[in-house]
């Protein structure tokens, strides 16, 4: 069953259908999965891959991640897919509103087991590249691609059953239909914005 605090979030932004929870997760695949690990917990950003049928999030993660441990041991997991998410300026309005920050987020519980097969983990690295590689790239990932069977040895690989997935969808759908439309379309807009320059800034020095 989908969980929900019965006062938060409000139950117009509470988002239970699988259909369009799915969509949130394959178009933003870059989940953050925690786990629990001694005092702290641990924290990774890994892609994942989510296989209704069986109901499970497939993924995996450098060997060398300290996370790989908690892992290892099984138990809860908790992930996180995030989608766009901004500040939103009361001027998008024809009224008097305060400040918000609207976003799109699925959140999803499961226990996790390590898998270390070779062949498991080889067609979850060929699906993942086939999701997410532009089709008109020219490049396909291929087993017989140099150093693959050394580089697959780098790797630990993870199935998480899940056990709970819901979702957060905030767009101002309180203030009625008009104002959410209103802040679907400034969202998007914002989104579309040139990265350019804010990540050359990240990236010198």
């Amino acid at each position: 069953d989908m969980r929900f605090s019965p006062t938060y979030p409000l139950k117009p932004f509470q988002a239970i259908d699988p259909d369009k929870l799915q969509r949130v997760v394959a178009k933003y695949p870059l989940a953050t999965v925690i786990s629990q690990c001694g005092d702290f917990p641990a924290v990774s950003q890994v892609p994942l891959i989510y296989d209704p049928v069986a109901n499970v999030l497939q993924g995996h993660m450098d060997r060398n991640n300290p996370h790989c441990e908690a892992l290892q041991r099984g138990g809860n997991v908790y992930s996180v897919f995030s989608g766009p998410n901004h500040y939103i300026s009361p001027s998008i309005y024809p009224d008097s509103q305060y400040p918000g920050w609207n976003y799109i987020a699925v959140h999803v519980e499961g226990t996790v087991r390590t898998i270390e097969d070779y062949e498991w983990l080889k067609e979850l690295l060929l699906q993942t590249a086939e999701a997410h590689e532009p089709p008109d790239s020219g490049y396909r990932l291929s087993p017989e691609q140099d150093r693959f069977d050394t580089l697959i040895k780098y790797i630990v690989g993870f199935e998480i059953a899940v056990s709970d997935m819901r979702g957060v969808f905030k767009l101002a759908q309180d203030k009625g239909e008009r104002h959410a439309l209103l802040a679907r379309d400034h969202l998007a807009d914002l989104h579309k914005r040139d990265l350019s320059e804010f990540l050359t800034d990240l990236l010198e020095g």
